[in-house]
């Protein structure tokens, strides 16, 4: 019932802008879904679009049951809704369940003394060893109350006690709200960090997180709607046991993501993609895996994967249809995020000023106060952080990209004038249309793609293979061996099959 399916991400606030204040609205994603329906769409979801302060860029929210005026209005998301209805496509919310923002009414009345919103949140006495994702202690000082209160991210997102069953019942009433509204689906935020119990320093996956879970469930969406977990870093026993039984539909591991990290020193540590890890983490997923699962290249929160795994430069169009091409014949549902599907890249910012990320301002003064030298962290920021990917959406080549008619409120990325829509869609060979290809294929031949598949590597070279096809890919930008191709070629990134491998190519014949 929810496999099978293409989803469709956007970040709102860099999709496209129709009121000319810089940041993108509601109204300019129904402008576009004729363009995102072309692709071959059946989801789209937004990140959040609900009032917040934008301290996280929506990711600390004010209110649950209000659009914020930045994006339009309530009237503005139920139109999207039926206009994307129309074309037969639905839309998926975003939801972060795990904090609120700290100038929502529950967290006001919980430092003003009311002693029912103050156990909607957590606090202590005393802070523990607990570190913020974001850098820093998990423990702030809130002068009024006296006491600690915890927050796994930044200290304006303040954790909601999910202990408490007065702070689910709201939660279960929100998401409610939003069924009514016509949303058939549902991302959500870190919602393995819902079963917490700081006291015993447990953050993910805590002992009541299935009995949350599956009580979230039962009182609203049910099995009824496509749901999708973020949980990074999530085991093959914690994804199961979060998606049957009353749980979730899929969720998101990343353990792919995870590959150019330096184990045990975090993200802004990177290092070279090794296939042989790539390699042992497909075969993981998507043969000992029972479940459905989330693949995704990219997103709001990394920095896009043509550049940090392949050549966002001279091969940037051959590398974003290598990583379609691979991602696109596995099982699963595949998530397509905003500019993917016409090769964006990176940023590639080397001053500080440029970025707008809390998590990036927080880590420039980490990474300097470790003794990296001014170059030495701002390579480390324009490899990793998230502003790479939320650059605005470039639609041509006309002052900022098409995104807007003003300055928006985070720089277009430089390359605009020769990666936008309107140039690809102009190309024959363009990435966009060669990612219809691919999700036609996908749909048409998905029972085949479902069989036992092995992923293996022989130097720079990955290769994919199953009783219905063999693929073979360059992660290289040198020539590679080739091995005699007997079938048809299904998909090959050149237009020319050559006798050996060429820089970043894909090919996949029967």
């Amino acid at each position: 019932m929810f496999e099978n399916k293409v989803i469709y991400q956007i970040y709102p606030k860099s999709f496209k802008d129709t009121t000319n204040n810089g940041y993108g609205d509601i109204q300019g994603i129904i402008k576009q879904l004729d363009y995102i329906k072309d692709l071959g769409v059946d989801y789209i979801w937004l990140s959040p679009c609900v009032k917040s302060p934008q301290k996280d860029n929506g990711y600390d929210i004010s209110d649950y049951y209000s659009i914020d005026s930045l994006f339009g209005s309530n009237e503005d998301y139920e139109q999207l809704i039926l206009e994307a209805k129309k074309r037969d496509m639905k839309i998926m919310l975003d939801l972060v369940l795990n904090h609120t923002s700290d100038e929502h009414t529950w967290f006001a009345k919980a430092t003003n003394g009311d002693p029912k919103y103050y156990d909607y949140y957590i606090w202590a006495d005393e802070p523990n060893e607990l570190e913020s994702a974001f850098g820093g202690s998990a423990w702030t000082y809130h002068e009024k109350v006296g006491k600690y209160y915890l927050h796994l991210f930044d200290k304006g997102q303040p954790d909601l006690n999910w202990a408490n069953p007065e702070v689910r019942q709201e939660i279960f009433d929100m998401v409610n709200f939003w069924i009514a509204k016509g949303v058939e689906g549902f991302r959500l935020d870190v919602i393995h960090l819902i079963g917490k119990e700081p006291d015993k320093l447990i953050k993910g996956h805590g002992p009541k997180f299935s009995e949350y879970l599956k009580e979230l469930n039962e009182n609203t969406f049910k099995d009824n709607l496509l749901t999708v977990g973020e949980c990074w870093g999530t085991s093959l026993k914690q994804q199961y046991k979060m998606c049957h039984d009353k749980g979730l539909t899929q969720a998101f591991h990343f353990n792919h993501f995870l590959l150019n990290a330096e184990r045990g020193r975090g993200k802004w540590h990177t290092k070279e993609l090794d296939l042989v890890d790539l390699c042992e983490c497909f075969n993981t997923w998507q043969n000992e895996y029972t479940g459905i699962e989330a693949l995704v290249m990219n997103n709001h929160d990394s920095p896009r994967l043509i550049s940090r795994w392949l050549d966002d430069q001279k091969y940037r169009k051959e590398s974003a249809k290598l990583l379609i091409t691979l991602f696109g014949l596995m099982h699963g549902n595949l998530y397509i995020y905003q500019g993917e599907e016409i090769g964006m890249t990176n940023a590639h910012w080397h001053d500080i000023k440029k970025y707008n990320d809390v998590e990036t301002f927080n880590n420039y003064e980490i990474l300097k106060s470790e003794g990296y030298s001014e170059e030495e962290t701002m390579a480390k920021i324009a490899f990793t952080s998230r502003d790479n990917a939320r650059t605005p959406m470039q639609w041509d080549d006309t002052a900022h990209a098409g995104f807007s008619s003003t300055e928006p409120w985070l720089d277009v990325n430089d390359n605009y004038v020769h990666i936008n829509v309107l140039k690809d869609l102009s190309d024959d060979n363009g990435v966009y249309k060669y990612y219809q290809k691919v999700l036609k294929f996908r749909k048409e031949h998905y029972d085949k793609l479902k069989q036992a598949t092995s992923y293996s590597s022989e130097g720079q070279v990955l290769k994919m293979q199953n009783d219905f096809f063999t693929l073979l890919a360059n992660f290289s930008a040198q020539n590679q061996p080739l091995e005699e191709i007997n079938g048809e070629i299904i998909f090959n990134n050149y237009s020319k099959v050559p006798t050996h491998l060429l820089p970043y190519q894909v090919i996949v014949f029967s």
